[in-house]
């Protein structure tokens, strides 16, 4: 290690080349790259099939990704989709193709590190791990000589810089070593002869000099281009005859006089003949097998083969299996992924609130054995694949998730919520994982189909998704025998043993070993949790105004269910049954005039599981009464929430959430002391739950909009009252990004005001 690294510092003191100016930044002026875009991580991007309906929930069109038949937003129940390629209005692109990558070192530790694949862009593996040593030497150097500038471009940062990239220079000697399957000698001198190229004035290839980069790779693109200069110009030309190179370089070191007499340089770069009689008699060391290093055989090796053989033309799905091989041997883990997804779904489907708690705590409680085992063995599942996809999933995943939420490895003690398949918040992981495997799954079918001239016409749902339609296979079980089985061995007198693979043969049997006679899976069926609180309630309330008459509730009526319903829990029991009521009368209608308690003891069969307490509370509710019941308690449970002191509003954005200044909480405060105080309190609240928590909500309502006519239209379409007042004495001032703030200033009021 040190020897190579005093031979990179040599180079880039020494050498010319303009390629070697990022490098040399890194290793003497780390500094310049603190701010600058340099990711050590390979990425691309890859194209969509996601879009979104008019609430912004993410949807998927299956096959060809054009819609050919209108369905309903799994979510909100919108119209999605479209006949003959046209979508319905509001069915649009889910997101666009920005740069999702991160700046600086991102690889992390060596342990996440070896869960990862060398490489996802086009470059081999044995390129790509040449390119990153290269950068880790120099990123080594510069922490000698500046750690604190150097530790800036790490992320996340690490206590010992040097220490920190001397493991990974190691991580990267011994994939290279696995790679190009050869000793450590002689990946020791692959590294040297790399270097020494390094010095050379580069040769003129039309199209790639003058240089398209910039000294410090300011951009993705730069970088990219700077990478495919070094990797065309210097490392695959000294990899095209490497064997011929490293004999080369033995024989030049065997006959080197300043070594050339000692007892170890003869042993390991002479003849075994010259010095096997020396050896002691019916010795296990007395045998040529001990002084000579026979290639090993991997996977990655393979790839390198093809890369030194240039056959990637001639083999070409042969090369992209072994590109994504590290990813695609995680496809067959889909069926337990969508089975742990089935199953919570199950168990958490319409409940009323997120469990808020670990993994960890979730499999302590009361279960079985059998469903224990079960459910921990698909969650340790889950949480490997994830691991190992989480960089993949971050930056080419084709639904985009919050940033943060792929930084860290997930373990039993991460929340609950992450295992839950949501179109929102922390489940979305759970979604983006399942949708990552399948259309990795696709992407190869797809590509065998078209290799072999057959169509697309077998498809199936995740609902039917088993081990026999998945790519699916083991390592050192079926691929490594494969790839064996396919080599041969040649021997020269006087020469060592050669290998030679029959790469069409063993992309025909990766084909029909693996590949061949797969479904597609489409992504529609992916299975999905929906909490109350998630639905879409105006389409909800639009189907029950069709189904049954609704009213406003009496004061009477509201200030006997406000004086009875006192606790936080009480209003959440209340709340759930009127959710339930709605959700029912949605479905079938029932005669408004009903009273609440009736419908729910005689007709949904519900009285014995209802609290006593909020029936009593309810009994002068009619049927008629229960959007305007919704809202009224929906809005008591924020204000509960909000004397608690947690947040009510926690999804809603932040744009939202602007703190009002003295002078306009003064404006608000004498519009407040003259309003009809509880009407405003629930109209604004229905407002920000139906419009203003949806994903994305900014697009359609503007934080820099006026609040009282974001307001005004909402409540001139139900004919409210409060209309009038609004718009006669609510401040112009207070924004729709005052709302949050708005509406926790009001309930403030009502509650000093009681008080």
């Amino acid at each position: 290690l040190v020897e190579v690294a005093v031979h990179t510092a040599a180079v880039l003191l020494c050498g010319h080349s303009p390629v070697l100016q990022p490098l040399r930044n890194l290793a003497f002026q780390p500094h310049t790259m603190e701010v600058k875009r340099w990711n050590s991580d390979a990425i691309q991007h890859i194209s969509s099939s996601f879009l979104s309906c008019p609430n912004g929930h993410p949807c998927t069109v299956g096959e060809c990704g054009r819609p050919v038949e209108i369905s309903h937003c799994p979510e909100c129940l919108l119209p999605i989709g479209g006949i003959n390629y046209k979508p319905v209005q509001g069915f649009k692109e889910f997101r666009n193709n920005e740069d999702r990558t991160q700046t600086g070192h991102i690889l992390g530790d060596i342990e996440h590190r070896r869960t990862l694949g060398v490489s996802d862009r086009g470059m081999s593996p044995v390129v790509f791990v040449l390119i990153r040593l290269l950068t880790h030497l120099s990123m080594l150097l510069g922490a000698t000589k500046d750690p604190q500038s150097l530790g800036k471009v790490i992320k996340p940062r690490v206590r010992d810089v040097v220490s920190f990239l001397q493991e990974h220079v190691q991580e990267d000697l011994e994939q290279l070593t696995k790679i190009l399957g050869k000793s450590v000698d002689e990946t020791i001198n692959t590294i040297h002869l790399v270097l020494s190229s390094l010095l050379q004035d580069p040769p003129q290839h039309p199209g790639q000099w003058p240089v398209r980069f910039d000294p410090v790779l300011s951009t993705k693109e730069k970088r990219n281009k700077w990478e495919e200069i070094v990797a065309n110009t210097i490392i695959v030309p000294e990899l095209k005859d490497l064997d011929k190179n490293l004999l080369r370089l033995n024989r030049q070191i065997q006959e080197d006089e300043r070594i050339s007499s000692n007892p170890i340089v003869k042993i390991v770069y002479g003849d075994p003949a010259a010095f096997l009689s020396q050896l002691p008699k019916n010795s296990h060391i007395h045998h040529s097998k001990m002084w000579s290093c026979r290639k090993r055989i991997s996977v990655e090796n393979l790839g390198h083969v093809v890369q030194q053989k240039n056959a990637k033309d001639t083999v070409p799905l042969l090369w992209k299996f072994l590109q994504k091989e590290t990813e695609l041997r995680q496809v067959k883990f889909l069926p337990e992924i969508l089975a742990l997804q089935r199953d919570l779904v199950r168990r958490f489907q319409n409940t009323a609130e997120i469990k808020d708690c670990s993994i960890r705590e979730f499999l302590r409680e009361p279960l079985s054995d059998v469903m224990r085992d079960l459910l921990q063995r698909r969650v340790n599942v889950f949480l490997s694949v994830w691991n190992k996809l989480r960089s993949s999933l971050d930056t080419n995943g084709e639904i985009k998730l919050p940033k943060g939420y792929c930084d860290a490895d997930l373990t039993l003690d991460s929340k609950l919520e992450v295992l839950l398949p949501r179109r929102r918040g922390l489940g979305l992981c759970s979604t983006a994982l399942a949708s990552y495997l399948i259309s990795l799954h696709n992407d190869f079918i797809h590509s065998v189909n078209k290799h072999i001239k057959e169509d697309d016409r077998y498809l199936i749902s995740p609902s039917e998704v088993a081990d026999l339609h998945l790519i699916s296979y083991e390592v050192e079980r079926d691929l490594i025998p494969l790839i064996l089985s396919n080599c041969q061995y040649s021997m020269e007198k006087g020469g060592e043993t050669l290998q030679d693979f029959d790469l069409e043969k063993i992309q025909q049997q990766v084909i029909s070993k693996f590949l061949q006679g797969k479904p597609l899976i489409t992504l529609k069926g992916i299975p999905t949790l929906v909490y109350r609180h998630d639905r879409n309630y105006e389409q909800l309330f639009n189907d029950v105004r069709n189904k049954l008459e609704q009213s406003a509730l009496p004061s009477s009526v509201m200030n006997m269910i406000s004086g009875e319903l006192q606790s936080y829990s009480d209003v959440c029991d209340a709340l759930s049954l009127t959710e339930i009521t709605l959700g029912f009368l949605a479905m079938a209608g029932e005669n408004a005039e009903m009273l609440l308690t009736d419908y729910t003891e005689q007709v949904l069969q519900m009285g014995d599981q209802t609290n006593p307490h909020v029936l009593q509370a309810l009994r002068r509710c009619h049927l008629k009464h229960s959007i305007a019941l919704w809202q009224l308690l929906s809005s008591r449970k924020s204000e509960q929430l909000l004397r608690l002191r947690r947040d009510p509003f926690a999804d809603v954005s932040r744009d939202y959430k602007a703190e009002l200044s003295p002078k306009i909480a003064k404006l608000l405060h004498t519009f407040l002391v003259h309003s009809r105080l509880e009407t405003f309190l629930q109209e604004l609240h229905e407002m920000i739950v139906l419009k203003l928590r949806r994903a994305q909500a900014v697009d359609e309502f503007r934080p820099k909009w006026s609040l009282k006519e974001s307001l005004l239209p909402y409540l001139d379409a139900k004919d409210s009252e409060l209309a009038t007042e609004l718009h006669e004495t609510f401040p112009d001032e207070i924004l729709l990004s005052h709302a949050i703030a708005t509406w926790k200033a009001a309930a403030l009021f009502k509650r000093e005001r009681r008080e």
